[in-house]
């Protein structure tokens, strides 16, 4: 018996918490608002924005966020 691999389900290969980043960024809210969102700081959020740019090859956040908005992620309320 095989385990499922629990990346093919993340886009992009990204982690959880970088889904929920992404997933934020489509609201256009700012790292501080998205930090206070999500109980991080803004630091982390920023650092979670060059993970997802870097792994999606992507040149910033808007384009991050039109990349979420075309696969359907959107943030949880």
């Amino acid at each position: 018996m095989t385990a499922p691999v629990a990346h093919a389900r993340r886009p992009g290969g990204l982690s959880p918490r970088e889904l929920q980043v992404l997933a934020e960024l489509t609201t256009g809210r700012t790292n501080r608002e998205i930090a206070e969102r999500l109980y991080i700081t803004p630091r982390t959020v920023g650092t979670h924005i060059e993970h997802i740019l870097a792994k999606l090859g992507l040149p910033n956040r808007a384009a991050a966020a039109a990349r979420a908005a075309a696969w359907g992620i959107t943030p949880s309320d």
